[in-house]
This record gives C-alpha cells, sequence and structure tokens, in this order.
C-alpha cells in the first residue's frame, strides 16, 4: 500500500488531533509528527513518511478534497502597498497573513476616532516579556489563543540560528525574554546567540514530561558535536542525546500542546500584565476624558452636514492636475492638498 493511500485515509484524524479539531491553526508540520506513527505502525506501508513526502501529500489532498483547514505555511516573501505609512514594513506572505489580509474589510473612509491605547513605542509600557521562538509559524497559533494579549508578550521569530539585529532588538528591550527552539544542536546555538535571555526549552526533561518521540539526525563528527552542545548551555545528557543522532522538533506539540507548554512557561517564571507607573497612569487618565470629548465632537461634526462644502464639479480634474505636478503623491493626498487650499475652508 502506497503512502499516500495510507496518509489519505488517516488525514483527517491526523489533522483533528494536531489542530485540536480545527480548533487551532495548525503547521503542516505538526500534522506530520502526528501522522508518521500512523505510516511507520501500518502493516502495509512500503516506505518510511519523510516530511518532504507527507508536505506533498497533504498539498494534493487539500486541492482534491478543499477541507478548509487553516494550515500554516511559514513566510514566502513580502508584499508592500504603495503609500503606506512610514513604520508599515509589509505584509508577511505566510498563509494566515494573506488570508486575513484578503478576508479584511473594506475601510471606513470616515476620519477615525481616537483609539482607547495610549501611545507607545518598545517595550515601555506596553511589554512584560519577550518570546525569541526558533521556528516560524508560531506566532498565528498563540495569537489564536490570545496569549501575546493575555501576557502582554512580544513576539519575536530567528528562523534559526540567531542573528545580530534579532539580539540586540530583543536585549535593547530591557525585559525578560524567553528562547523556545527545537531539541537539536541548532536549537542550543540559538539559544545561546541570546545570552541574557532564559532558555524555555525543548529541554530533554520537557521531551520526557510530554512524551514527545524523538527523530534520528545524523552527525558527521559526534565528539565534535557533543563538545558544541556543551559550550552552547546543553547538559551532559542532553549532548549525548543529540550527538548520538536524536533529536526532537516543537513540531511535534500539537497545537494545544504547543500552547499549554509556552503558557505554562510563561506562569512558572512569573510572566505578569504590565501597570505603568503613577505618572503614566496619571497622563493616560487625562487623555482617556480628553479623548472623550474629542470623539464625541467628531461624531457632532458628521451629523453636521453644513460642516463641509459642497464636493467642486471639477474635482476629478484637479486631482489629475495635482497628481501631474506631484506624482509622487496619492489620490487622497492631493484631495487633502486641494481641500487646505484658501477658500475651501469649512463655512462660517
Amino acid at each position: 500500500t502506497s503512502l499516500k493511500v495510507i496518509c489519505y485515509e488517516h488525514m483527517q484524524r491526523a489533522w483533528n488531533k494536531a489542530s485540536d479539531h480545527s480548533r487551532l491553526p495548525t503547521h503542516w508540520r505538526q500534522t506530520f509528527y502526528v501522522m508518521r506513527p500512523i505510516c511507520d505502525d501500518h502493516p502495509d506501508s512500503d516506505r518510511p513518511l519523510t516530511d518532504t513526502t507527507f508536505k506533498n501529500i497533504l498539498e494534493s489532498y487539500l486541492e482534491e478534497y478543499q477541507p478548509g483547514w487553516d494550515v500554516l505555511r511559514g513566510a514566502r516573501g513580502v508584499f508592500k502597498e504603495p503609500h503606506s505609512a512610514e513604520n508599515d514594513s509589509g505584509l508577511a506572505m505566510s498563509t494566515m497573513n494573506v488570508r486575513n489580509y484578503l478576508r479584511g474589510r473594506r475601510p471606513d473612509p470616515k476620519i477615525k476616532k481616537i483609539p482607547k491605547r495610549f501611545p507607545t513605542k518598545g517595550a515601555h509600557n506596553r511589554i512584560a516579556a519577550v518570546l525569541i521562538c526558533e521556528k516560524e509559524g508560531f506566532d498565528e497559533l498563540l495569537q489564536a489563543e490570545g496569549v501575546p494579549e493575555r501576557f502582554d508578550l512580544a513576539l519575536m521569530s530567528t528562523k534559526g540560528i540567531s542573528a545580530l539585529a534579532a539580539r540586540d532588538l530583543a536585549e535593547s528591550l530591557n525585559v525578560p525574554c524567553f528562547t523556545l527552539h527545537d531539541l537539536d544542536k541548532n536549537g542550543f546555538v540559538m539559544a545561546a546567540g541570546f545570552p541574557f535571555a532564559t532558555d524555555i526549552g525543548l529541554r530533554l526533561a520537557d521531551v520526557q514530561e510530554w512524551d514527545l518521540a524523538p527523530e534520528g539526525q545524523y552527525h558527521r563528527n559526534p565528539r565534535k558535536t557533543y563538545s558544541n552542545l556543551i559550550r552552547n548551555g546543553a547538559t551532559a545528557d542532553e549532548a549525548h542525546f543529540i550527538s548520538e543522532g536524536q533529536r526532537v522538533e516543537l513540531n511535534m506539540l500539537t497545537g494545544r500542546q504547543f500552547v499549554e507548554y509556552v503558557e505554562g512557561k510563561l506562569n512558572e517564571h512569573g510572566v505578569e500584565k504590565v501597570v505603568p507607573d503613577a505618572s503614566t497612569l496619571e497622563q493616560a487618565w487625562k487623555r482617556a476624558h480628553l479623548r472623550q470629548k474629542v470623539n464625541a465632537l467628531i461624531s457632532r461634526i458628521y451629523k453636521d452636514e453644513s460642516a463641509v462644502p459642497r464636493t467642486p464639479d471639477d474635482l476629478s480634474d484637479q486631482v489629475r492636475r495635482r497628481l501631474e505636478e506631484e506624482p509622487e503623491s496619492s489620490w487622497d493626498e492631493a484631495i487633502a492638498d486641494i481641500a487646505g487650499k484658501p477658500g475651501t475652508e469649512e463655512p462660517g
């Protein structure tokens, strides 16, 4: 029996376990780790199931059956709109990001009211801790369960071994940082790149507690690998485990397990919601009351149709002329400039 036949037969079962019955968006590799032992134990399986083979089978299954699952794949590239905000770094094109972008509502053209949130930048008055994950794709899972909001937790993914920019950013925030990685050589190298952070796993004790099955990994020079692991913070038992050819990925955890794992570690290390100092709270109190007054004024202005001059008959022509004069501008910037010219002020 081919692997495809076996996977098709058990795909729904594997997905349900990995995704908590579709309650959570789930990375395809988490489903793979549920499916692999099913195939390995199947009496008619003709060969071991690899991640590449499974991904191809899964894509074929999704195309054929269209089950509507939230299967997460890593971001590949960035999409950026013209005339975007200065601080807009673009849309990282992951499965969830693109889906949310396409499903997003058309924005309301009315002037936005002042939001409730107090303006902040960086960690001050906003971030309680930073979770630095070796792997991409887990942000959506944690966000779906509201973990960042409930812990005031900033999320950072390094996509492998840490980069200098990631270390500089995390350290400069001056809040507790936690590294999360696979139990393998690269995972410990990544964690060692953040010496100021607390390593919350995966460690060998976590693997044993969660009963996670290891997979094989070849090392050309086990002794050198062992030394590298010890140098980067592994215990002797962990260094033996890995250098002798075993590893465990974070993706071995199902979606529900991953969320519970992270929440447990954050609670264990006492991560709490941010409450600013008295001076900041006083500023926020005043701002909250002024915000109510300004928002009420915006509402009243919108109800008063006489507050806005009649739309010029030649507005389209004026916009086109403006864009010819300043081609780097957008059409809405052109209208704002035209409305601000003398003679177009509010009546009265």
